[in-house]
């Protein structure tokens, strides 16, 4: 293989198309994005919203789609009866048929009957290759059960992963990852994983969050490359299923962990400190601080 450098006057002068974005404003063309939070939160429900909305070409909230994207749902956890009833509800909510939903295909590990190949290994990955080339769009769902041979914590064995990636992003496709927090409420694992992607979204529980509720969470950019300001606020999601149809609603994003983070903070305690007091990711501490500077809690 022969490298070759480019000037700057050329370099400047290719004609590069524009990056157009799938979901606007955190999900371009050839974009890589996390989605992690706790066991039950509503990763795969959020997903499944957002891989339905690519595929529909419909808006989703503040977040813009403008045409309909070949999307392809890997998942490897769920059992494909519990899938069919999410899928069914959150068309319901976009007003589509199912039936009609032809830009939206599912690999589902029950479905398979040795499972799904580990895309910790070159070859397990080159299974996914006829329906990742006719994808625009891969979701992962999860990490953890789709890269069963690996060890989270292991920067050199995430290289394997990263390079595919990378090699999905050369041939103009998006990925986007679903996660697990670990301990901390941070994302599992090396962190080497987030250095490659586009943005990276933690969903949370509101503060005085009950099993009641069902499916209510933040959504936080923690990572956001090409966008900020009001783009990169964060927002609250509220989702039920009546009779069959998915329903969601947002909400307003409350001030109480800004509060807790404030009070600790004027004890003087160390942004570490407060991290494990709370249970939470030091960035989090980090966004909370920020929120009540902006409130005038500090």
């Amino acid at each position: 293989m022969t490298l070759k450098s480019i000037t700057a006057p050329d370099f400047v002068r290719l004609e590069v198309p524009p990056r157009r974005h799938i979901i606007e404003p955190f999900l371009p063309q050839r974009g890589l994005l996390e989605i992690y939070a706790r066991t039950g939160v509503g990763k795969t429900t959020f997903a499944l919203a957002l891989a339905t909305a690519a595929s529909s070409g419909q808006h989703f909230f503040d977040w813009k789609v403008h045409r309909p994207w070949n999307v392809l749902y890997i998942d490897g956890e769920m059992s494909s009866a519990e899938m069919q009833n999410r899928i069914t509800a959150v068309a319901a909510y976009f007003e589509k048929d199912p039936d009609k939903l032809t830009n939206l295909r599912f690999l589902c590990r029950d479905l398979e009957e040795k499972g799904l190949p580990d895309i910790g290994h070159e070859t397990g990955q080159d299974w996914f290759d006829k329906d990742v080339r006719w994808a625009d769009l891969i979701f992962l769902d999860n990490i953890s059960c789709l890269w069963w041979s690996g060890r989270e914590n292991d920067a050199d064995a995430w290289s394997i992963i990263q390079h595919w990636l990378l090699r999905l992003r050369a041939l103009g496709k998006s990925v986007v990852m679903l996660h697990h927090s670990g301990k901390n409420g941070s994302s599992r694992g090396s962190s080497r994983r987030h250095d490659v992607l586009d943005a990276v979204i933690k969903l949370e529980r509101p503060f005085n969050y009950t099993q009641q509720e069902g499916a209510k969470f933040e959504v936080h950019f923690e990572k956001c490359r090409g966008f900020a300001g009001n783009q990169a606020a964060p927002i609250g999601l509220a989702h039920s299923v009546d009779q069959g149809r998915s329903n969601w609603h947002s909400f307003r994003i409350g001030l109480e962990k800004a509060i807790e983070v404030a009070e600790l903070c004027k004890q003087g305690l160390k942004q570490t400190d407060i991290a494990a007091r709370l249970g939470i990711s030091q960035p989090e501490v980090s966004r909370r601080r920020a929120e009540a500077f902006s409130a005038g809690l500090i």
